[in-house]
């Protein structure tokens, strides 16, 4: 099933913005400025942040990957009081669950940092002749990572990736308590 990216990003809204929010925020603590910054648009891309480049790969590693790392957190922070209520009291008429469903969701679903955000770190890290062999290993695989997710939004790996971890996660909660 085909549906246009525009009405993807338009319904996943908030997840563009925190998306973009993660990529300034860890602008501002690795020091690096920020001259333009488009939380959401309805074009691609959705969103951006324009800052200063870095040659030090921890903060081109934590730049590009910060998305990555905030997403997830603050989703899985959003979903997990509507998915234990799901789970634990089977409640499923709450309004107030849905709605941190959909917005937890939305904020998983643009986890992935941007291909964008991978040629940065190939650019900036791989090919950086400055750059310690240890940061290209480490680098490497995330930065394969960010491309094969790239296509596997494709087959909307996004949304699995969501609702993985969505479910996941309070489930393994659940089961521990």
């Amino acid at each position: 099933m085909f549906i246009p990216g525009f009405l993807i990003s338009i319904v996943t809204f908030p997840g563009v913005i925190i998306h973009e929010l993660a990529h300034q925020v860890f602008c501002r603590l690795c020091g690096l400025e920020v001259y333009e910054v488009k939380y959401f648009q309805v074009q691609n891309p959705n969103g951006y942040v324009i800052h200063q480049s870095s040659d030090q790969p921890f903060k081109v590693f934590l730049t590009s990957m910060g998305p990555f790392f905030i997403n997830t957190l603050l989703g899985i922070l959003i979903i997990l009081p509507a998915s234990v209520e799901l789970l634990v009291f089977n409640e499923y008429n709450n309004v107030l669950n849905l709605v941190l469903g959909w917005l937890g969701i939305s904020i998983l679903m643009h986890a992935f940092p941007s291909t964008g955000d991978a040629r940065v770190m190939v650019n900036r890290i791989l090919k950086n002749p400055e750059v310690n062999v240890i940061w290209k290993i480490l680098s490497a695989p995330f930065i394969g990572l960010i491309y094969l997710c790239a296509v596997g939004s494709f087959f909307w790996l996004d949304l699995l990736y969501a609702v993985a971890v969505g479910m996941l996660v309070p489930n393994l909660l659940v089961m521990a308590l």
